[in-house]
């Protein structure tokens, strides 16, 4: 019989002094808890509890212990499909930085006041574990793990492209001061994926999905930002070319996309060519991030509305269109 997902992972902080930073980073999308003694002893089980905290989808997460005393943390996938992998450290005030090892993930359905979790080694307030926690090597493995949950969180699970959140943060920094002016924003949007999914299902859906990542990743220059924005629309970011560059990198991505056969030969089905349609805005022709996207989809809008599997620019004519 195979083994039930433990519903949580357990950290013992030990006792901590109000004001302590607690900084959870996550694999995934989950649950996670900050609870005094009694109201972790309430959780395990299963029995009403208070908790800080709630569902979290950055990374990290940080939150403070309010007042002196026994602290726990949990993390658990309630309403989720699965337990993320964590890594907790406390920051006392003072700076003093703790990795909090973690115990043994458990299900809080099966255990009781005497099969609690516990926490594995010693907890972090003793001397033993404080010392240490601040050698150079286990500090530079925690800030290795922390960029790795990093990347996982700016990283499209479907294709393995940047998602939204890496996106978002990229088109702002190219209006940050000081930044080249000369960039481009180009939206992306799979045309009649509907049908796609409508007639053939999600799979193939999918497949078509990860087609147009690659296509965008092979076709496109080493140094062009490419993101999936959700969805089936993509973007990409071009910096220090002009608008006849952009223009030319975009089109030869439609085209190899175009040209590229969608079929399953092992079941001999041939489900047609796949295109895009593409909108483009200049650095040049926006005030900030928000404008730029918002010119970039009327320009997109505009390739829709042309018949599709074309490119459009914006330009002043779109601007009085719009």
């Amino acid at each position: 019989m195979t083994p039930q997902t433990p519903r949580y992972k357990h950290y013992d902080l030990g006792r901590q002094p109000a004001g302590t930073v607690v900084e959870v980073a996550l694999s995934s999308i989950n649950n996670v808890r900050l609870m005094d003694e009694r109201n972790y002893r309430l959780y395990a089980s299963s029995k009403p509890y208070k908790f800080l905290g709630g569902l979290t989808v950055k990374t990290p997460a940080k939150l403070t212990v309010p007042a002196v005393g026994q602290w726990h943390l949990v993390v658990d996938r309630e309403g989720l499909p699965k337990l993320a992998n964590s890594n907790v450290r406390t920051i006392q005030p003072g700076h003093k930085q703790f990795r909090v090892q973690e115990a043994d993930a458990v299900d809080p359905q099966k255990t009781g006041a005497e099969g609690e979790a516990v926490v594995a080694g010693q907890p972090p307030s003793e001397p033993a574990a404080a010392a240490g926690e601040h050698s150079p090597a286990v500090m530079g493995e925690i800030l290795k793990e922390l960029h790795q949950y990093k990347r996982i969180a700016n990283t499209d699970a479907l294709t393995g492209l940047a998602n939204r959140r890496a996106f978002d943060e990229k088109l702002a920094s190219i209006f940050a001061p000081g930044q080249p002016h000369r960039a481009a924003l180009v939206i992306c949007d799979v045309d009649h994926f509907k049908k796609f999914n409508d007639t053939y299902g999600h799979l193939v859906g999918d497949k078509v999905l990860t087609i147009v990542a690659e296509i965008l990743l092979k076709h496109a220059r080493d140094d062009v930002f490419v993101a999936r924005a959700g969805g089936e629309e993509f973007v990409m970011v071009i910096e220090g070319r002009d608008a006849a560059e952009v223009l030319s990198i975009a089109d030869s991505v439609r085209i190899a996309l175009e040209q590229t056969p969608f079929r399953d030969e092992e079941a001999g089905a041939d489900y047609g060519r796949i295109t895009i349609s593409m909108g483009i805005c200049m650095k040049a022709d926006a005030t900030d991030a928000k404008d730029i996207y918002s010119k970039a989809d009327s320009a997109l809008y505009a390739s829709k509305k042309g018949g599709r599997n074309r490119c459009t620019v914006f330009d002043a004519a779109l601007q009085a269109a719009s």
